[in-house]
């Protein structure tokens, strides 16, 4: 069975020094400007269907229609970013995708052998689930529960982009303050 297929609408890279990979992809690859969340804070969180707990800053920039993601891990137990990359590696994690129907795609990839390896229960009870696809393509596939939380998010971010110079760097407050 083949993967189901959505439009691809971020790129996400796990970094080891969130602010040193911005300095570099902004000075080298024009990438830019950022808006910056740090210690991402969730109301739930599974990895592997267990309960567990992550600590992890984030920061986001366009490249035209495509959001570029970087993730910088805090602590130090088992999750879907640890799955790909060990601590002290860093690389590309996952491409995002809005799905029309989430529980139609979620019982797909789990069809074709793609299981979910980390859910994220979001502050305005969206929910983004990484399906492993690390097995076929290399890499994680992210989707999302429809949310006003997550649209914002991501409107969120393309207006800054629109709005501030290349070099710029933001703090954007917490995901709540975003997404409820």
């Amino acid at each position: 069975m083949s993967l189901p297929r959505y439009q691809v609408i971020q790129n996400a890279y796990l970094v080891n020094d969130l602010d040193e990979a911005v300095r570099r992809l902004n000075r080298q690859a024009g990438y830019g400007p950022w808006l910056m969340l740090r210690h991402v804070e969730l109301p739930r969180v599974w990895y592997r269907g267990e309960p567990a707990v992550i600590d992890m800053s984030g920061a986001f920039t366009q490249a035209g229609d495509v959001q570029i993601e970087l993730i910088q891990v805090h602590s130090d137990g088992p999750s879907c970013y640890r799955d790909i990359y060990p601590v002290g590696k860093e690389g590309f994690h996952h491409t995002a995708m809005f799905v029309p129907d989430y529980e139609k795609a979620y019982a797909a990839f789990e069809a074709a052998g793609c299981p979910c390896a980390q859910l994220f229960e979001l502050p305005d009870g969206g929910v983004a689930a990484y399906m492993d696809t690390s097995a076929v393509n290399g890499h994680m596939i992210e989707i999302y529960k429809e949310s006003q939380g997550i649209r914002a998010l991501y409107s969120m971010v393309r207006e800054f982009c629109e709005s501030h110079p290349p070099d710029a760097v933001m703090d954007g407050g917490t995901v709540a303050s975003i997404m409820t």
